[in-house]
């Protein structure tokens, strides 16, 4: 998407997401998942563990009870390839705009299945509204270490950021002295207004985000930072 629009681009692994060492908890409350009312996603790869774990009970993604839910337009495309409508996707693509407005409330039971770092504001949004909420883990946030090359740091006028897992494994990969220095220098360009709060209070003195919260927002955001700059 940057190439699309002229922009050089480098590569930096931050964080790797892994499956559960055991799968019995979301199999279990995939096996109960009639007790819920609604069963919420807030990233493609919670919906993709979702469908693996589907076919590997035998279960059929029709009329398994709950309705869905998905945070971004990405996850609810996710959920339409296991062969489920997402009947409710916030409009802004944020986590707390699904604990503000996800319908219902009182005694009404909520599944989150996501990552092992995900924000627990929302369970705490949810319950603050009546929900009674299992959260489950269906995967897990690593983060990559070793060294990066000099000529991309020394190079690089924008870092881009799609979620703030990926701003604390950038700091912990280039270590306090590379990332300051860089922070000082280069711009955040984050993909929502969670990631880029994450940047600045990592040190990041120039932090921008895109509007709308997808990648293709964001390169389009990025590409127009590097025509003007």
């Amino acid at each position: 998407m940057l190439a699309k629009r002229g922009v050089t681009a480098s590569a930096v692994e931050t964080i790797t997401l892994e499956d559960p060492e055991s799968w019995t908890a979301v199999d279990s409350a995939i096996a109960g998942i009639s007790r819920f009312d609604w069963v919420a996603f807030t990233s493609p790869r919670a919906v993709e563990a979702f469908g693996r774990r589907l076919r590997a009970l035998r279960l059929p993604a029709e009329g398994l009870g709950p309705k869905f839910a998905a945070v971004g337009a990405k996850t609810a495309l996710a959920l339409k390839r296991v062969g489920i409508e997402a009947e409710y996707v916030p409009a802004e693509f944020l986590t707390s705009a699904l604990g503000e407005g996800l319908p219902g409330g009182r005694g009404d039971r909520v599944l989150l299945l996501r990552a092992d770092i995900g924000d627990k504001k929302l369970v705490a949004s949810l319950e603050g509204r009546g929900f009674e909420v299992e959260d489950v883990v269906a995967y897990h946030t690593r983060f990559v270490s070793g060294p990066v090359e000099e000529e991309i740091l020394r190079d690089a006028k924008v870092v881009a950021f799609a979620s703030p897992s990926e701003v604390e494994g950038f700091r912990r990969r280039l270590g306090a002295g590379g990332f300051g220095e860089l922070a000082s220098s280069a711009t955040a360009a984050c993909i929502g207004p969670v990631t880029a709060r994450a940047a600045k209070e990592a040190g990041f003195r120039s932090v921008v985000y895109s509007q709308e919260h997808a990648l293709e927002a964001l390169a389009e955001k990025i590409g127009g930072m590097m025509v003007h700059a």
